[in-house]
């Protein structure tokens, strides 16, 4: 018996220093010491994607200010009514909630012309816009050009290339 109760007693008296050296290594480690964190443990980057489109103005040139050539591949943007769009505007992209998640802008624009009385007419302009960087997964996001309203798009059309049209 006294043989038992010497390796019992032993067994405790290890189990009760080693918890008491953990107890001090936990309460002495310096402050500036890294724990070790499995990278598996870390949260994984977040997926985004790249939203783009056309913003189609149609208008002649009252709305629609060419490079001057008028052909179907000039340079465009917005004049008169629609002078706010043009290469370089602002184009945010909100959650549902209204915050915004990313921005982008309007990247450039291309003259739409209609044949006409034996020459080319400007009937508009398709101007592209990008948006990189936008948080995958949300059920759906709104898109704001210039202050020209916004467009609630689901999830789904908001990863294929968007088409808008104003004026006409």
């Amino acid at each position: 018996m006294t043989t038992t109760r010497l390796v019992a007693g032993s067994v405790a008296l290890v189990f009760a220093l080693a918890a008491t050296a953990t107890i001090t290594y936990f309460a002495t480690r310096p402050s500036g010491m890294s724990l070790g964190i499995p990278s598996s443990l870390t949260a994984p980057p977040a997926k985004t994607f790249v939203l783009t489109g056309v913003l189609t103005i149609e208008s002649d040139l009252s709305g629609v200010q060419t490079d001057g050539t008028g052909t179907t591949d000039s340079a465009c943007q917005g004049t008169g009514g629609y002078s706010d769009l043009t290469p370089g505007t602002a184009v945010k992209v909100s959650d549902g909630a209204g915050h915004v998640i990313a921005t982008g802008s309007i990247t450039s624009g291309t003259a739409q012309t209609s044949y006409l009385y034996d020459h080319n007419v400007v009937t508009g302009c398709q101007l592209g816009f990008t948006v990189n960087d936008v948080p995958d997964g949300l059920p759906s996001y709104v898109l704001t050009i210039s202050h020209r309203g916004d467009q609630f798009l689901p999830a789904d059309r908001a990863h294929a290339p968007i088409t808008l049209t104003i004026g006409g």
